[in-house]
């Protein structure tokens, strides 16, 4: 990295779907490089992070230019590789952190909504006979909708097709929302969506039929498995008789009543992640003596945490903040090693980090 008149010259690496998507990524990551050098204290890097945060949406202000040194495009996952030479305005740079350091109010608007870390899973799931198959033009453009919106947002969005294509296995239809759920945290998914479609008919006078379209969408979150948003919207059209008539007339009104249904859904998803990350340590078959130790251990570490579950030999804490996951896990083991606690690590599924005691009886 080196330092011109007002500006770091510096290279980055970014990844995308598209080209675009990898250079902006890229300009990203070359702006955090830049913000890393002014941040020098715990602390600081603390409220770093929080910048980067509200930088994510306004890199480009703060680069003058960018030359792209290499780019590929990776056969197997269709992810584009670039690499950039990028000149951030350092002044500019260097007021942002400034107004944010100085004053509180900027603290509490820069809330942790790193959208880009969190992944998203969406399946779909038939309900009736009447339901239209995964590759019906209704049921991917409401697969489209939910991908584009999100990835607007700047969510990691996976379709079922992709899973099949980087994990070599299906989950186009589900047959319920455990599966669902669980499909999300093979994939280590913040969130899955369920899309279904559910199709009625009735025959008219003059010979056609009507037809009742009903899209529902719900997002499940995978840490804890709760529907936090349950998304109806319906719609009717006239159709000739024959099945494929009406397999044609139910996906033009679902292609109707999408976009709203989706902007709906949508918006409750990025209000359920706008506020800061929440990690859950679970420890199971452990002592009430046990727990209180944990509990002393998480608050000596300075994490934020709070008891999220308490009965009897199990206990649930949530860390809040912008820690990784296998960081978390991996620092807990030591503690739990240190501290000579009977605990040894059990499964991590997304943002969920288990450990396994040995004391039995209870819950």
């Amino acid at each position: 990295m080196v330092a011109s008149c007002w500006a770091i010259e510096t290279t980055s690496i970014g990844e995308g779907r598209t080209r675009q998507e990898a250079i902006n990524n890229g300009i990203r990551v070359a702006v955090e490089q830049a913000l890393g050098t002014m941040v020098k204290s715990d602390t600081q890097v603390t409220d770093g992070k929080l910048v980067w945060d509200r930088i994510a949406s306004a890199s480009a202000g703060y680069v003058k230019n960018y030359n792209v040194l290499a780019e590929g495009k990776d056969p197997v996952t269709d992810v584009y590789k670039v690499k950039l030479a990028v000149n951030v305005d350092d002044y500019k740079l260097k007021g942002a952190l400034d107004d944010f350091k100085n004053d509180p109010k900027q603290q509490q608007i820069f809330q942790q909504t790193k959208f880009d870390e969190r992944k998203v899973v969406v399946v779909y799931k038939p309900q009736t006979g009447f339901d239209l198959p995964y590759d019906s033009k209704g049921v991917q453009t409401i697969m489209g909708l939910v991908q584009d919106k999100l990835a607007a947002h700047g969510f990691r969005v996976f379709l079922p097709e992709q899973i099949q294509r980087i994990k070599g296995k299906s989950a186009e239809m589900v047959v319920d929302e455990e599966t669902a759920i669980e499909i999300a945290r093979q994939e280590t998914g913040d969130c899955v969506v369920v899309v279904s479609l559910d199709g009625a008919k009735r025959p008219t006078s003059d010979g056609f039929y009507l037809l009742m379209c009903t899209l529902t969408l719900r997002a499940f979150d995978t840490t804890t498995g709760a529907l936090f948003a349950n998304v109806q919207d319906r719609d009717k059209t006239v159709s000739r008789g024959g099945d494929y008539a009406i397999q044609d007339g139910i996906s033009r009104a679902a292609i109707k009543i999408g976009p709203r249904a989706v902007e709906r859904l949508v918006k409750k998803i990025v209000k359920r992640f706008s506020g800061p990350k929440y990690i859950t340590l679970i420890f199971r078959n452990i002592s009430m003596k046990n727990q209180n130790k944990m509990e002393d251990i998480l608050d000596g570490l300075g994490w934020r945490n709070r008891v999220a579950r308490q009965t009897g030999n199990y206990i649930e804490f949530e860390i809040i903040g912008e820690a990784d996951p296998t960081s978390v896990r991996k620092i807990v083991r030591k503690e739990i090693q240190k501290a000579g606690l009977p605990l040894k690590s059990g499964e991590k599924v997304g943002a969920r980090i288990t450990f396994n005691g040995e004391t039995t009886g209870g819950y």
